[in-house]
C-alpha cells in the first residue's frame, strides 16, 4: 500500500469511451495475459523488483492486525517471469511492519540490496546471495521505531550506500493516521557511517490532511545521488524538491513550479541521452504529466500528458504509481487508475481499476491496457520486470469487501504480459 496520500477530495469528469480518437492504441487483455501467480493462500503485499539480478521483495502481512508481517525475498525466472521458489518464499531476513518495510531496492558497485526496520526499530540492510539466501547486516544506528518509508540509494558504479527515511516525532504510522504526531523529518542516513544522519527537511503536521512528503514520497533519481520529495509552495501547491546526498549540508531546491498539485511523483534518468523525466499524477484526476529537463539542479518543464481512455471505469481517477523503465532503447511507464472514491484510500484500495502501459517522450504516444478488468477486484502498485527478452508487469489485487478494511484483506500477486513480448 503505497505511502502517498491525497490532500483533497477527488473531483472528476465522467468519461466513458470505447476507443481513442487519436494515435494511442488499446490492447484488450484476456485471462491468458493477466494471471494470478504464487500461492493463492498467501497475502502478497508491496512487491518490489530489483533493478538487476532478478529478485523480488514483498511482505506477508498478518491479515488480522494488517500492520505486522514478514519480509520475503525470492528470485524471478528471466525466461518465464515465474517466482523462484514458486510461492515467493525464498528467504525471510526479518519481521517488519507496513511502515518500516523495505520500500524499494538499492544498488551499489557490489550489486543490489534492500533496507528496512524491525517492529522495534532496528535498521537492517540485506544483500541477496541467491533467491533463498542473503547477508543480513544490523546498521549501527540507534534503535527507533518511529522511522518509516525506507528508500535506499541506487548508485551502481559507486561504493556508496545511503537510505532516506521519514522520522515521526511521537508514534509510527502515516502522517494523517495518528494525530499524536506534530512534525515529520525527512532524513538521510549514511549506511557506512551511521553517525552521519542528516536532516533534509522538517514538515509540521497538518492533520487530518497529509504532509507533502507523503503526497510526493521521497524517492531517488535512479543512478544518481539526487532524490526528490514533496513540499508546499507559497501558493499552497504540492511541488517537488531535489536534494543531493553527496552535499548533505546544502539545502534542497524546488524543481517544479506550475499550478498543479503533484501526486506520487517518480523519475527516470535516460542513460541514452542524459535527459531526465519526472512523472506525476495531477490533482488526483486520471491525468499525469511528464516533466523533462536536461540537467540536475534545474527546473522540470512539462513535456507530455498521459490520460488513458478507460473502457471499464465510470469515473477514472488518481493516475499514479508510475514505474518508468527503458527497454530496447525506448522509454515506457506502467501505472494505475481507479474509479473515484472520496479520498486516497477509497480510490486506491477500495475501487476497481486498471493497469496501463504508455510510451514516454514519443511523438506518437501509445498506451496499452494490460489488466483483465474485474469489477469486484481492486488493483494497485504495478511493478515492471525486464527479463532476457520479455517485459512483465506485476501488480497487487484484492477482492472488494465492505466488511473488511483494505489492510485486512488478502492481496493477490498478479502478472501481465506486455505488448513488448509479442
Amino acid at each position: 500500500m503505497r505511502q502517498t496520500v491525497l490532500l483533497f477530495i477527488i473531483c472528476l469528469l465522467f468519461i466513458q469511451c470505447s476507443k481513442t480518437d487519436d494515435n494511442r492504441l488499446i490492447n484488450i487483455p484476456n485471462t491468458e495475459n493477466d494471471i494470478r501467480v504464487g500461492d493463492f493462500m498467501v497475502n502478497y503485499v508491496n512487491p518490489e523488483i530489483s533493478p538487476t539480478d532478478n529478485y523480488m521483495i514483498w511482505m506477508e502481512l498478518d491479515t488480522i492486525n494488517g500492520v505486522l508481517g514478514k519480509v520475503w525475498q525470492c528470485g524471478l525466472d528471466s525466461e518465464t517471469g515465474d517466482l523462484i521458489p514458486s510461492d515467493g518464499k525464498g528467504f525471510s531476513p526479518f519481521n517488519s511492519n507496513i511502515y518500516a518495510r523495505p520500500a524499494d531496492w538499492g544498488i551499489d558497485n557490489l550489486g543490489v540490496f534492500y533496507v528496512g526496520a524491525t517492529p522495534l526499530g532496528q535498521i537492517k540492510m540485506v544483500r541477496p546471495l541467491s533467491p533463498t539466501s542473503a547477508m543480513v547486516t544490523d546498521i549501527a544506528a540507534p534503535v527507533n521505531n518511529k522511522r518509516r518509508v525506507f528508500y535506499p540509494s541506487q548508485l551502481p558504479n559507486e561504493n556508496k550506500r545511503f537510505v532516506i527515511y521519514i522520522l515521526n516525532d511521537v508514534v509510527n504510522g502515516f502522517s494523517a493516521n495518528y494525530p499524536q504526531n506534530t512534525k515529520f523529518q525527512l532524513r538521510l542516513l549514511d549506511l557506512d557511517n551511521p553517525s552521519n544522519d542528516y536532516l533534509i527537511e522538517e514538515q509540521l503536521s497538518i492533520y487530518p490532511l497529509i504532509v507533502p512528503m507523503d503526497v510526493i514520497v521521497p524517492r531517488w533519481i535512479k543512478n544518481s545521488p539526487y532524490l526528490t520529495y514533496g513540499y508546499k509552495d507559497s501558493n499552497g501547491i504540492v511541488q517537488a524538491k531535489e536534494f543531493n546526498a553527496l552535499t548533505p549540508n546544502i539545502s534542497a531546491i524546488p524543481i517544479t513550479n506550475d499550478s498543479s498539485n503533484k501526486v506520487d511523483g517518480n523519475s527516470i534518468l535516460n542513460s541514452l541521452n542524459g535527459n531526465q523525466y519526472f512523472l506525476s499524477g495531477i490533482d488526483a484526476t486520471n491525468t499525469a504529466y511528464v516533466y523533462k529537463r536536461a540537467s540536475f539542479e534545474s527546473t522540470f518543464a512539462q513535456n507530455e500528458i498521459i490520460t488513458p481512455t478507460s473502457l471499464n471505469l465510470d469515473t477514472p481517477s488518481l493516475n499514479q504509481s508510475h514505474e518508468p523503465f527503458i527497454f530496447n532503447n525506448n522509454l515506457y511507464s506502467a501505472f494505475q487508475i481507479n474509479n473515484s472514491g472520496n479520498n486516497f484510500y477509497q480510490t486506491a484500495f477500495n475501487r476497481p481499476g486498471e493497469i496501463w502501459l504508455t510510451t514516454l517522450d514519443n511523438p506518437n504516444q501509445q498506451m496499452w491496457l494490460l489488466s483483465d478488468f474485474d469489477s469486484t477486484l481492486n488493483v494497485s502498485e504495478p511493478e515492471v520486470y525486464i527479463g532476457n527478452e520479455n517485459v512483465w508487469v506485476f501488480y497487487s489485487a484484492s477482492r472488494l469487501d465492505d466488511s473488511l478494511s483494505f489492510i485486512n484483506r488478502k492481496y493477490q500477486l498478479r502478472r501481465c504480459n506486455t505488448f513488448i513480448n509479442q
